[in-house]
């Protein structure tokens, strides 16, 4: 019997050892879940001793092996102390937040900011497409000005500075955590850190060391291409583990792969969300303690994704699951930052319910012979499905086309107009939304112009819930009186974002302050945005395309 349990006591060093040494020398984020750590690791090999009995030469005392187990296991538990953070503004963005979830669920990171800091309902404009919405809360510019519009995706063909760039030039070093329209990275001259958002065409980082988070993320592409990575995925969880990643995301992906042939692709598409934010706050927390920026940023994501598809599933219960989560992860932002540092929270554009009992909310709008009607009238155009809306950007003058002749293209049998038209702000374009589809045995119907009804629509999954133009707002901090924001404009985020640093707000940006402006006004800082050349279009479109952005 005692040689049993000294064979168990000592295979079982075997799990503390590792996690101890990986707390101590590598990764002081790792054990984070001890108790999952043991039930995988631990209980197995011990049960493995105890069934090879006097096999081990491990003598009859199993104390002391069961010492130096406990021992290192203690040590796994209490890492060593991190030095403190000097960030002065830790801004989070969780794209799709909406009061209307948020204040329904127990949200406590988000109440304590609330409670020590401003709030409000930040107003997006259309059109509700992320890039150019994170490109005007980065510019405080609307996308008239910013050049980030339709297919233009690129960060380098950004015609307004954005926040970054203004710090940057201040000789302070920023991190930016898949901030949209972040792709390519900067170089490596650069100092702080850059992981680009999801409409990157690589995994590359700044620095190319954080690459391994975005391979596995684009070697797992949700309805989307997948990106064949270079390295195994062995390879890439790997030089994870040496760059923060943690036990529980590390064995929460193992859970999915396999569990997966089990999975309906729904199922897999929630967990496979929830994972990748859980890895992003490992990558983002190590980058973080690794560079030290003075302004860093950090993207959630989850909560738009699973809005999209799953808004009524489970009663709104995934929904509202995406929200703990993400707000868990705000709270051990938060906790990483100083006493000083500030945290401002926004988001994109809020939600609200897909009215299912429009006709057109289970189809989608096909791109290709849209196009072609559309430029023979215009011109050339750019074409980015938003949802059920197809959103167009002309590339040269339109001639003063109006609205109404452009419905007029597509009409039914009826003479209604298949397609509703909206110009968008600043004369940019239009939106295009399905006004009435037709049951679906009518798609071979023609239209006013002799296509088929069916040359424009397919059938599509229907999305529960649809981008609305109300998100949110919380800033806090050592000098942010806790009084109400009201509702503001995404215009405000980049002059509040330098007025806490410190940083002059530029004349050119129409927005307003939410803190008080310590330094004079400067009339532009556009001479410091990215290069003006000319626009790289069908490169673009090919990684749009891909992405399952365009058809």
């Amino acid at each position: 019997m005692m040689t049993r349990m000294s064979a168990a006591a000592c295979l079982s060093v075997f799990s503390a050892l590792p996690a101890a040494l990986l707390v101590w020398l590598v990764n002081p984020w790792f054990f984070d879940d001890p108790l999952g750590y043991a039930a995988v690791t631990g209980i197995p090999l011990a049960a493995i001793g105890w069934w090879l009995g006097h096999r081990l030469p491990v003598g009859k005392r199993p104390l002391p092996w069961f010492a130096l187990s406990a021992g290192l296991y203690g040590l796994a538990l209490v890492p060593p102390p991190q030095p403190s953070l000097s960030t002065q503004l830790l801004v989070i963005g969780i794209d799709g937040a909406t009061w209307d979830v948020a204040d329904s669920v127990d949200l406590p990171a988000l109440e304590q900011l609330k409670a020590r800091g401003r709030t409000g309902t930040l107003i997006a404009e259309e059109p509700l497409f992320s890039p150019l919405l994170w490109s005007t809360l980065a510019t405080g510019k609307r996308p008239g000005e910013h050049g980030i519009r339709g297919l233009s995706i690129r960060s380098d063909q950004a015609k307004a500075a954005r926040f970054w760039d203004i710090a940057r030039n201040e000789g302070m070093s920023v991190g930016l955590y898949k901030w949209l329209v972040t792709w390519p990275p900067p170089s490596h001259t650069v100092s702080g850190f850059t992981v680009p958002g999801w409409l990157a065409g690589d995994a590359t980082t700044h620095p190319e060391s954080m690459s391994w988070v975005k391979a596995i993320e684009m070697s797992n592409r949700v309805h989307r291409k997948t990106v064949e990575s270079k390295e195994s995925l062995p390879e890439l969880v790997f030089a994870g583990v040496f760059q923060g990643l943690r036990w529980s995301s590390l064995w929460e992906g193992v859970r999915i792969m396999a569990l997966e042939p089990g999975l309906l692709p729904s199922e897999r598409e929630v967990r496979l969300r929830r994972l990748r934010l859980r890895m992003d706050r490992d990558a983002f927390v190590h980058a973080l303690h690794v560079h030290d920026p003075a302004l860093a940023t950090f993207s959630i994501y989850v909560t738009d994704a699973l809005s999209h598809t799953h808004w009524e599933g489970q009663g709104g219960t995934i929904v509202e699951a995406a929200y703990r989560l993400a707000d868990r992860v705000v709270g051990e932002l938060v906790n990483e930052m100083g006493p000083n540092a500030h945290v401002m929270v926004i988001s994109d554009h809020g939600f609200r319910p897909t009215q299912s009992q429009d006709s057109a909310h289970g189809v989608v709008p096909s791109i290709g012979r849209f196009r072609e009607d559309l430029e023979a009238v215009v011109g050339p155009v750019e074409v980015v499905r938003i949802g059920r809306k197809l959103v167009v950007t002309p590339s040269g003058d339109p001639g003063g086309t109006v609205v109404d002749e452009l419905a007029g293209l597509w009409r039914l049998q009826d003479g209604t107009p298949l397609y509703r038209v909206d110009s968008l702000e600043g004369q940019l374009g239009w939106s295009f939304s399905v006004n009435r589809a037709p049951p679906e045995a009518e798609w071979t119907n023609r239209l006013s112009n002799g296509r088929s009804v069916g040359d424009y629509l397919r059938p599509g999954r229907p999305d529960s819930a649809e981008h609305d133009e109300r998100g949110i707002a919380v800033v806090a901090g050592p000098d942010v009186p806790n009084t109400a924001l009201g509702t503001v404009s995404q215009l405000d985020v980049t002059p509040t974002i330098l007025a806490i640093m410190g940083l002059p707000v530029a004349e050119d940006m129409p927005g307003v302050s939410w803190v008080g402006e310590r330094v004079p006004r400067v009339p532009t800082h556009d001479h410091l945005a990215p290069s003006q050349g000319s626009r790289d279009v069908s490169t673009n479109e090919e990684r749009l395309r891909a992405l399952g952005y365009v058809d």
